[in-house]
């Protein structure tokens, strides 16, 4: 359950989240936890974005927002962004 919690509020820092984490989410299905190295991988891969650039920015409320959408057969995503910096991420897996 901790890692479920952990792994749902790391979705507004990481771009395409839903897609690197989907062999995490995959490992966690019908309430059984098998862990492979792809799983590993998915790991491995969110910690390394967790410490890049970019950094998202706090939002200034007097300048324009900039919203960008994507979407691919594994998930949805999109960003907010202001002068082409992100503020949040947003991505969800599509079953």
């Amino acid at each position: 359950m901790e890692l479920r919690w952990i792994l749902a509020r790391l979705r507004y820092f990481i771009r395409n989240f839903s897609t690197v984490i989907a062999p995490i989410t995959n490992c966690m299905k019908k309430g059984e936890f098998t862990w492979i190295n792809a799983t590993s991988n998915a790991f491995k891969e969110v910690k390394k974005k967790m410490t890049e650039t970019p950094v998202l920015r706090l939002p200034h409320f007097g300048k324009v927002f900039e919203v960008t959408c994507d979407a691919s057969h594994v998930g949805i995503g999109g960003v907010l962004s202001q002068e082409e910096h992100p503020i949040a991420y947003f991505s969800e897996k599509l079953n």
